[in-house]
C-alpha cells in the first residue's frame, strides 16, 4: 500500500486520465495546503458539543433509549468565522471539515491530527480510515488532553489527510455516514452484531 506524495495528489486532482473518477476536494483555499505526502484540511462551522451530565449512561445495545440518551447529551452549534470555539480539558467535540471529499475507488486516506495542535494537547481521535468511494465531508473528534482551554477557529488547518493507493478497488456505498456535510452523531446501533453482544434478540451471532 503505497503512500501518495504531493505530484501523485495532485495528478489525482487533475489529470486527463482521471476524469472519469477523480479526487476532488474543495474548496482548497491554499495550494499550500498539499504537503509533501498529505493533504491539510480546515475546521469547519458546525460542532456537536457532548454535556457530560445529562444522562446517567449510554448503552449501544438499546437502540431507542440510544437515540433519545444521544440527543440529550449533546448537542449541535454553529460558529461563525472568526468566532471563538473553546475546547476545555478532558472535553470532547465533534467538528467537521470545512472541505467535501470525494474519494475514487482506488484510492484509501487516513485522517491524522497535526503535530502543531497535538503538542498543545488537542488530540483528533478519529483515527479515521477513509474508505475508496467515500464521498462527504469527514467527522473529527476533537478532544483536548492539555491541562488549559484550547480556543479554535472554523478554517484553521486542523488535521491532514494521508492518501494510499488500494490493491484493487472497492466503493463504500450506503455506509453508515454516507455523504455528510457536518459532523454526526454517532450510529453504533446501526452495526448488525450490536444487539447481539448486549444479550436482545438477534436473527444470529456475528459472522467473522
Amino acid at each position: 500500500m503505497s503512500i501518495l506524495t504531493h505530484d501523485a495528489i495532485c495528478r489525482e486532482m487533475t489529470s486527463p486520465d482521471r476524469l472519469d473518477d477523480p479526487l476532488v476536494i474543495t474548496p482548497l483555499l491554499d495550494a499550500g495546503q498539499i504537503g509533501q505526502s498529505s493533504v491539510d484540511v480546515r475546521l469547519g462551522h458546525q460542532f456537536i458539543v457532548l454535556q457530560r451530565a445529562a444522562v446517567t449512561h449510554i448503552d449501544a445495545t438499546q437502540r431507542e433509549q440510544l437515540q433519545r440518551s444521544l440527543h440529550r447529551s449533546q448537542h449541535q452549534t454553529r460558529v461563525s468565522l472568526h468566532e471563538q470555539f473553546i475546547i476545555h480539558p478532558g472535553q470532547l467535540a465533534l467538528g467537521a471539515t470545512i472541505e467535501y471529499l470525494s474519494v475514487p475507488t482506488h484510492l484509501a486516506a487516513t485522517v491524522e491530527g497535526r503535530s502543531s495542535w497535538g503538542r498543545l494537547g488537542l488530540i483528533i481521535a478519529t483515527a479515521c480510515n477513509v474508505d475508496p468511494g467515500f464521498k462527504g465531508c469527514i467527522t473529527l473528534e476533537l478532544v483536548n488532553s492539555g491541562e488549559a482551554p484550547l480556543v479554535l477557529y472554523p478554517g484553521v488547518r486542523i488535521a491532514q489527510l494521508v492518501f494510499h493507493l488500494t490493491d484493487g478497488t472497492a466503493k463504500y456505498d450506503k455506509g453508515k455516514y454516507d455523504c455528510p456535510i457536518g459532523p454526526q452523531f454517532s450510529r453504533i446501533d446501526h452495526d448488525k452484531e450490536i444487539m447481539f453482544w448486549g444479550g436482545a434478540s438477534c436473527p444470529s451471532p456475528p459472522v467473522s
